[in-house]
């Protein structure tokens, strides 16, 4: 019917009747968004006068009864003949004023007490009726009056509505200042004005009015007024309301003892009012009465006006456009369909299945719907009970009687017509398909799903899992908002005094990122910025001042009627609740989830995680954290080919996961809660020195992906003193050096060595090897005056305790050359590099890496002096060796031809230099990462030499260069343009 023009009163799906013409038509009609002529209909037959529209898409027509002729009878003269001229009315509201009954005992709660101006919705909440007849029943001997007349309660869908519009209500979501301020711009804007507290007055039962009826209590005696608590001046301007029993008669009540009677019959009535019983006689229908007495001979008509425009006000449900389609073309399909929505825990489901529900009414007036929690296997089998009553099933209240398979074959036959059914929040299959009893007694609840080709099922529940075994293949996978949708949510949610934040669409869109766009993070936000009075930027900046406070926001319970009582409302607790459920099925799941909670939550690799249980069981947790959404899987884009030649044994080496950051977040939170963070800290710790030192230089892959994560575990609080943590950051600061990343490495030797000098000594092997290693990075970084302190003194401490020919004294030795040749101290660089690879050969062999490297080392300085011819002999030689013993590609070999083409180009032996630069490039960009400082120097002075090249073109003969060689020129040129560009000029080894 949405976006459709009724043309005919079988257009027409919503009755709003509004007894009293003078006082509760002007408000219906003011809120209709729009209106439409009256349909043709039988005037010879039905004398009423309607009044024709739409309200939120919905068609919606209203009827009043003629000035003076209200009451019961005259309501249900009105609404006999409308049902008949409107076939296809499927929900029916009565909307007007009505006299308020106070409570037999004052709430401390200002709220709880029923004031003028506020709203009481008939509710059957209490499982007893809405609405009840008090005239109706029989006076015995004794004095006592039986009543016996009740009514049916309103229909299933508007009930439901009301849980989610009273706190989509208290988070400012609805739309009720918006109609009440078209009531404010209408002509009679002064009858829908709210009457200054000071009249509001509620006298004690017995005492009678003074003086005449328009006086309004001005002669009545104050010392008789009910002592109420005050409410405050924002409670003052806000609509209250009440959701209670209301009772109907035919009189209008002016006697404030009889009033208490009527509430003491009526099982506590908040409200009472003389036309529900007249509509009821015709069809079911949703009381609202704006509270304009309190039913006493105090009556006054101040209130009547400001409480007809407090009881009228419509909601709707906006985006998740698609899903919704999806949801509708399933609903309207022949045959017993099935289908789940899943999705993590607050995106929306609920709300998602409710919408759709109540559109199918809209759009198929003949379609029965019905709610069904299985929150518990408790919730499940009270719904059937209801259901069994509303349906009036025979036999449903009897002692014995098996309600769940009463409802399920009343259901299962054709006869009864179309229906649809939701399955709400199936997060635990056990409650469905868990077995209750033994032998032919035990029964399953998933057993008594109905049947039918004329109905459909929806359930809605986190985990993929569960909607797999539930619906097959039939299933939405329910993301998150878009950006659009999230803006919207907010902009509907914050409270009329904060809309001006929404404006400032940078903060906006910061604060939607940070929630992930999840509905329920946003929701529970907004109430926390509504309830405090608070800012979006304000916000922001506690959430992002410490992952402990924004745990805390995460957790922070708000008040959400319209969920379960049996679930907890902030969107951290629902997904505790959602890992204990995979605590109690999946213990792998479990593990996985907790390590990677101390990890980062980007890039995980499979290859990281503990080993746990067999392959099989290690492939089902995975799944069962990606069946619940936890986690997502990714894959590099240019490793995607290649993972489909890849064997079954070699995927664990490739695959990683993304945690999503607000349950990353919650779960650190939820370990902590539990006293479970620090052993999980220490685990992952431990793994991740596992994993790092089983790392190959020359396969990045072995070791890089873990990296970021070791860096993350390494700063956290609780082991900041673990021994293991030490060893942790050995592992970091050599990998962090071995990528060229020497500020970080330097980082993580200095908490090492500090730690080793207060614990160990300053003479300790261990003590030793950090200082070298953060020598060796300062001069990494330039460093090279305080590299050369840290040498002398590490060189000194390492001939004293371990010897002149120790390999590690020698390798002081060879960083003290390099930071002496890094400040310009060649000749002195020079005569220890020459000691160094003397001692080398002696005590480690002349093919051993090391003593080729101070081959290499010695090389370098003397090409820093000139001595060109030496030190490309001493290149070449090592090269030689190092081709032999390292392979062609490693990346010291590598190296040596860097060096070696270097060299050459000082030398002016282009052709043979562009060739030796062509072979380092190509190998670089598979040995070393992109960005390396090595890789980045040798693209320079490569770029360099090819610009030089190509000036001297015309002169030079194309044969005499690789074909790949002179390719790649304009290449290097480009690169060596670029690197200008970001600043790097010129590059120094």
């Amino acid at each position: 019917m949405a976006g459709t023009k009724p043309t005919s009163c079988a257009d027409y799906h919503v009755a709003w009747i509004c007894p009293v013409a003078d006082i509760e038509l002007l408000p219906a009609r003011l809120m209709l968004d729009e209106e439409y002529p009256t349909p043709l209909y039988d005037t010879h037959y039905d004398e009423n006068t309607y009044v024709c529209g739409t309200i939120s898409g919905h068609a919606v027509v209203v009827a009043t009864c003629p000035p003076g002729e209200t009451g019961n009878v005259n309501a249900g003269r009105l609404t006999g003949s409308m049902f008949k001229t409107f076939p296809n009315i499927r929900m029916a509201v009565l909307v007007g004023i009505g006299g308020g009954i106070p409570g037999l005992a004052v709430s401390e709660d200002s709220l709880e007490n029923v004031h003028l101006g506020d709203v009481v919705v008939g509710w059957p909440g209490d499982g007893k009726p809405a609405c009840v007849y008090h005239e109706r029943g029989r006076w015995k001997v004794d004095g006592q009056f039986e009543m016996v007349g009740t009514m049916g309660n309103p229909d299933w869908r508007l009930t439901n509505a009301l849980g989610f519009l009273a706190v989509d209500y208290e988070m400012g979501k609805t739309t009720f200042e918006d109609q009440l301020a078209r009531l404010q711009r209408s002509k009679s804007k002064k009858k829908f004005t709210r009457p200054r507290l000071k009249h509001d007055k509620l006298f004690k039962t017995t005492y009678r009015h003074a003086g005449d009826y328009r006086s309004n209590c001005t002669t009545c005696d104050p010392s008789e007024l009910v002592q109420r608590p005050q409410r405050s001046e924002e409670e003052q301007h806000t609509l209250v309301f009440h959701r209670g029993r209301i009772a109907t008669g035919n009189a209008v009540i002016h006697d404030g003892e009889l009033r208490d009677q009527i509430r003491a019959r009526c099982d506590g009535a908040l409200c009472v009012e003389m036309e529900a019983a007249g509509v009821d006689a015709n069809r079911r229908c949703l009381v609202i009465r704006g509270i304009s007495n309190y039913a006493d001979s105090h009556k006054s008509d101040m209130w009547r006006s400001y409480a007809a425009g407090n009881a009228a006000a419509p909601q709707s449900f906006v985006g998740r456009t698609t899903q919704l389609a999806q949801l509708s073309t399933h609903i309207s399909l022949q045959g017993c369909h099935r289908l789940a929505i899943y999705g993590l825990g607050g995106c929306g489901k609920t709300a998602l299945a409710l919408e759709a529900a109540y559109r199918a009414g809209e759009q198929q007036p003949a379609h029965a719907i019905f709610w069904v929690p299985a929150v518990s296997r408790e919730s499940f089998e009270q719904a059937y009970r209801e259901i069994g009553r509303l349906l009036r099933i025979p036999g449903i209240t009897g002692a014995k009687a098996d309600v769940k398979q009463l409802v399920k074959a009343r259901l299962s036959d054709e006869g009864f017509g179309q229906w649809l059914m939701v399955v709400d929040n199936a997060d635990d299959v056990d409650v469905l398909f868990e077995v209750v009893g033994e032998g032919r007694s035990g029964d399953r609840l998933i057993d008594y799903l109905p049947h039918s080709r004329k109905g459909s099922i929806v359930f809605t529940t986190r985990t993929r899992k569960a909607a797999i075994d539930l619906a097959e293949n039939n299933v939405i996978v329910l993301g998150e908002l878009s950006e659009r949708e999230a803006l919207e949510m907010v902009r509907t949610r914050l409270i009329l005094e904060q809309q001006y934040q929404v404006e400032d669409e940078v903060t906006v869109r910061e604060f939607l990122g940070m929630l992930a766009f999840l509905a329920l993070a946003i929701v529970q936000a907004v109430a926390f910025i509504n309830r405090n009075d608070s800012t979006l930027s304000g916000y922001i900046r506690l959430y992002r001042a410490s992952e402990e406070e924004a745990g805390k926001l995460l957790s922070k319970e708000f008040k959400d009627q319209s969920r379960y009582e049996e679930i907890e409302n902030a969107i951290a607790t629902t997904w505790y609740i959602s890992f204990e459920q995979i605590q109690k099925h999946d213990k792998v799941a479990a593990g996985y989830l907790s390590f990677m909670a101390c990890t980062t939550n980007n890039n995980i690799p499979l290859s990281m995680l503990p080993i746990e249980g067999s392959e099989v069981e290690q492939i089902e947790a995975i799944g069962t954290l990606k069946a619940y959404t936890f986690i997502t899987e990714r894959q590099p884009q240019a490793d995607r080919h290649k993972a489909q030649e890849q064997q079954e044994h070699s995927l664990k080496s490739t695959a990683a996961f993304n945690v999503h950051p607000l349950v990353h977040l919650a779960m650190q939170g939820w370990l902590k809660a539990h006293d479970q963070w620090f052993g999980w800290a220490e685990r992952t710790m431990m793994r991740l020195v596992e994993v790092l030192s089983l790392g190959e230089i020359r396969l990045r892959k072995s070791w890089m992906p873990y990296l970021p994560h070791a860096t993350c575990v390494a700063d956290i609080h609780e082991i900041l003193e673990s021994e293991g943590r030490l060893t942790l950051l050995k592992q970091v600061g050599r990998w962090e050096h071995v990528l060229g990343r020497d500020r970080a490495a330097e980082k993580a030797h200095r908490h090492v060595l500090k730690r080793q000098e207060s614990t160990l000594g300053k003479e300790h092997v261990e003590t030793l090897a950090s200082m070298s290693m953060l020598a060796h990075t300062l001069c990494g970084q330039g460093k090279y005056a305080e590299a050369e302190v840290i040498d002398r003194e590490t060189l000194a401490l390492r001939e004293k305790v371990s010897g002149k020919e120790h390999p590690d004294t020698i390798t002081s030795m060879t960083h003290l050359a390099q930071a002496l040749g890094g400040q310009g101290k060649y000749a002195e660089a020079e005569a220890m590099h020459r000691e160094t690879l003397a001692l080398r050969e002696k005590v480690l062999g002349h093919e051993h890496p090391d003593t080729l490297a101070s081959m290499s080392n010695l090389a370098l300085v003397l090409d820093k002096q000139g001595k060109y011819e030496e030190a490309e002999a001493m290149n070449r030689q090592t090269l030689a060796r190092r081709e032999n013993v390292l392979g062609p590609e490693h990346p010291d070999t590598l190296t040596s031809v860097y060096y070696l083409a270097h060299l050459l180009a000082k030398q002016h032996r282009v052709d043979e230099s562009l060739l030796l630069y062509q072979r380092a490039s190509a190998g670089y960009d598979t040995a070393l990462r992109k960005g390396h400082p090595t890789v980045l120097v040798c693209d320079q002075h490569y770029a360099d030499l090819c610009a030089t090249q190509e000036q001297r073109r015309p002169a030079c003969s194309p044969s005499t260069l690789d074909s790949g060689a002179v390719t790649s020129t304009s290449k290097r040129s480009r690169l060596s343009r670029g690197l200008a560009k970001i600043g790097i000029k010129s590059l120094k080894h």
